[in-house]
């Protein structure tokens, strides 16, 4: 009997595989700091992001124009200048910091802006209006009913009324210039009662100076109480032409000491 070799055994490894499910994935995202709805928030924003940065850049909603209503004074050029909207881009536009802009111009009181999509911008001004001519020295200024000194405007006809005011004594004390509290409103409160007196005079010891139409000197004084000041003029003169008295001066500086000569 013959004895063979012994049959070598084959050694044999176990390999084993896993298998994941979709469904074991998707316990496992729900339970991670990146779950579904994390990641769908995040490409909203992404994709928001992107149309802001499309709408910001898209000349659909750049400016290259202004509706302007109320402007009398000023061409409405200047004011579109002023507004500094001009290719830009509707988004980036704050309307008080436009309307401030447009109210530092000299002739503007209030500006009001409004923004609309896609590129629309309205702008309304209250413009200040000249009242009277204010010549201060070697300078002259147009002047609106609140005393506020403009720049004349030479496409523009002047005021009729005139303030002669040869050693500027008539200015306020302030940083803007302006002519003192009160010195306007008298100026128009008597062109309003006597048409015929458009030149006014300031002078240091009497004031606001002016001639009557019967030839009357008048001196208001500073500005002060003018609206008393005019109406004790008014009825001085019409007391005085009734009794066909003849005057130089009346002097009404000061509501207590009333004087006339």
């Amino acid at each position: 009997m013959g004895v063979g070799r012994p049959r070598r055994r084959r050694k044999t490894r176990r390999y084993e595989a896993s298998i994941t499910l979709a469904s074991d994935v998707g316990w496992k995202l729900r339970g991670s700091p990146w779950s579904g709805a994390k990641a769908v928030s995040l490409l909203l924003a992404g994709l928001l992001a992107w149309a802001l940065y499309e709408f910001s850049f898209s000349y659909t909603f750049f400016v290259y124009g202004a509706s302007i209503r109320g402007n009398h004074m000023l061409p409405a050029e200047a004011i579109y200048v002023a507004s500094e909207v001009h290719e830009q881009s509707i988004f980036w536009l704050i309307p008080r910091e436009i309307a401030a802009r447009i109210e530092a111009q000299p002739y503007v009181k209030q500006a009001e802006v409004r923004c609309h999509l896609p590129n629309r911008v309205i702008i309304e001004v209250t413009e200040r209006v000249p009242r009277l001519v204010w010549r201060a020295g070697q300078e002259e200024f147009w002047v609106d009913e609140e005393g506020i000194a403009l720049p004349p405007l030479p496409d523009q006809a002047p005021p009729p009324l005139l303030l002669i005011d040869d050693e500027g004594k008539a200015a306020a004390r302030s940083e803007e210039k302006k002519l003192k509290p009160g010195v306007a409103e008298g100026i128009l409160l008597v062109a309003e009662a006597m048409p015929e007196v458009t030149r006014f005079r300031y002078d240091r010891r009497w004031g606001l100076i002016f001639q009557t139409p019967y030839g009357w000197q008048v001196a208001l004084g500073d500005g002060k109480h003018m609206p008393y000041k005019v109406n004790v003029l008014l009825a001085l003169q019409k007391d005085f032409l009734a009794r066909g008295e003849r005057l130089n001066w009346i002097d009404i500086r000061f509501i207590r000491g009333i004087r006339y000569w």
